[in-house]
């Protein structure tokens, strides 16, 4: 291998290679789909866990710290509980993750302002913001009703996935601005 000669050093050094949109997009869809079939298998198997865990007897939770702990077995309403919002999670994760491989899929034929990905980013904000406010809303009633487990989230817990989720909106009116420049241009050729 030849190595490029620094001129103020007069080191040889290995050039990097040169990172094109193709091997990024290709890096993003394996990435993508990887992410997309552990969250789609994990949607089955953690809530199948969850509930033979409960079968088998191990489904104990701890209340308290220190010497005032007390363990006491989990009813079943809150391994339902764990397993809906387990499954839930893990399904609306894998659902953003199918949504970007669409994206990324686009991105690689060439045409990234798609009117396809419009509505892709709009269900990315919509799922993103339901996954956020799912989490808040467990997290409150587990505060709420398992005493010691957890303090309960505050109302400021949801400002950076809220300013995150009109991120993706403003990104996908982007892209809707420019499906529509695309399309023009198009007609005036």
């Amino acid at each position: 291998m030849r190595f490029p000669k620094t001129k103020a050093l007069g080191i040889r050094t290995p050039s990097l290679p040169h990172l094109s949109l193709v091997s990024i997009s290709s890096v993003a869809s394996t990435a993508c789909t990887v992410a997309f079939w552990v969250l789609s298998v994990g949607a089955i198997l953690v809530p199948v866990a969850v509930v033979a865990l409960k079968l088998l007897g191990w489904s104990l939770v701890t209340a308290g710290t220190g010497e005032d702990a007390i363990v006491i077995p989990l009813p079943w309403a809150y391994v339902l509980l764990v397993a809906t919002a387990a499954f839930a999670y893990l399904s609306i994760s894998a659902l953003i993750f199918r949504l970007l491989i669409g994206i990324v899929a686009t991105l690689r034929l060439g045409d990234p302002f798609h009117p396809q990905n419009v509505r892709r980013l709009h269900q990315i904000g919509a799922a993103f913001a339901s996954v956020t406010l799912g989490v808040w809303v467990g997290q409150f009633l587990v505060a709420r009703f398992v005493r010691g487990a957890m303090e309960a989230p505050s109302l400021f817990d949801l400002i950076t996935p809220s300013f995150a989720v009109v991120i993706i909106v403003v990104i996908a009116e982007v892209f809707r601005e420019g499906a529509r420049l695309r399309r023009e241009s198009e007609l005036t050729i």
